[in-house]
């Protein structure tokens, strides 16, 4: 995105980069303060993310960044390279506490089947990706440990059940990166970077205790390896694992055990790395 037209404003943010989430981090160093405010409209969510929609109905609730002097530029060049073009627009907003600021606003909010929040303030919590998704993950784990040997048919069943929920465990986990790292990112960009963050390498280290490594079904040369000591590269690893499945085909069931454990690990990371986020959520709260 191109930068507001006046950047000497403070930022009224309600998604994904207000304070207590992995994205803030990204504008701590221009941060001055973070003061809780408000603005006249509605959220809506569209594809997992947040959409501001203006009005005299309703109030939504956020935060308002003011910027250290002289940091806006760097701000706001930051904030742009984060949220995607094609999903928001810049408006200036008067807010509850009378004050004038910048904000992020829905691009198109009657396209893309947008559905209403019911909610004055988005929080990570609500998005039933990150609750029921990972309960419906976790439940296939659930039979697949206790699924004994019952013939070919039995085992056949089970393992497409295993790669199903692997398939949507990484749907969820792409989502999650969007919101940490950008979503207008490339997503294998996202990938990359995800490892990164605060509290994911300590999530694998908490998770995994075997090495392996995988090979691209469509390039054998290509390998990535599974290490506790390297966050991305077990990432990587884990991607690779999904990439498989889909472009491979189902015809692979002697590699039942890697994609077994590799759901096992992958959801255990994200369920700790989501604690944390929560946490952080949790914070907020507190201090309402």
């Amino acid at each position: 995105m191109n930068p507001p037209r006046q950047c000497e404003l403070p930022l009224f943010v309600y998604g994904a980069l207000k304070p207590g989430l992995p994205a803030f981090e990204s504008l701590r160093p221009w941060v001055k303060s973070a003061e809780r405010d408000s603005v006249q409209g509605e959220l809506l969510v569209r594809d997992g993310l947040p959409l501001l929609r203006l009005g005299s109905q309703g109030s939504v609730k956020g935060y308002l960044l003011v910027w250290d002097g002289g940091a806006e530029k760097a701000a706001y060049d930051s904030v742009c390279c984060f949220e995607p073009r094609n999903v928001y627009r810049w408006q200036e907003v008067t807010l509850q506490s009378g004050k004038t600021a910048n904000a992020l606003i829905g691009r198109y909010p009657e396209k893309g089947n947008p559905q209403p929040l019911f909610s004055n303030s988005w929080e990570l919590r609500n998005d039933p990706a990150f609750g029921h998704g990972l309960d419906a993950v976790a439940q296939v784990l659930d039979e697949v440990r206790q699924t004994r040997e019952g013939g070919a048919a039995c085992e056949w069943a089970i393992f497409f059940r295993a790669q199903m929920a692997y398939l949507l465990l990484w749907s969820i986990l792409e989502r999650l990166t969007a919101l940490c790292v950008g979503p207008g990112l490339d997503p294998m960009e996202r990938i990359r970077r995800f490892p990164e963050l605060k509290g994911f390498a300590e999530a694998v280290k908490n998770n995994v205790a075997r090495c392996d490594s995988v090979s691209d079904s469509r390039n054998p040369r290509d390998r990535h390896s599974l290490d506790a000591n390297d966050p991305r590269g077990s990432l990587l690893y884990y991607y690779q694992v999904r990439s498989n499945l889909s472009h491979r085909g189902k015809g692979a069931f002697s590699e039942f055990a890697k994609v077994r454990a590799s759901l096992h690990e992958l959801l255990a990371i994200t369920n700790d790395y989501l604690k944390q986020m929560h946490s952080g959520e949790e914070a907020n709260l507190h201090e309402r």
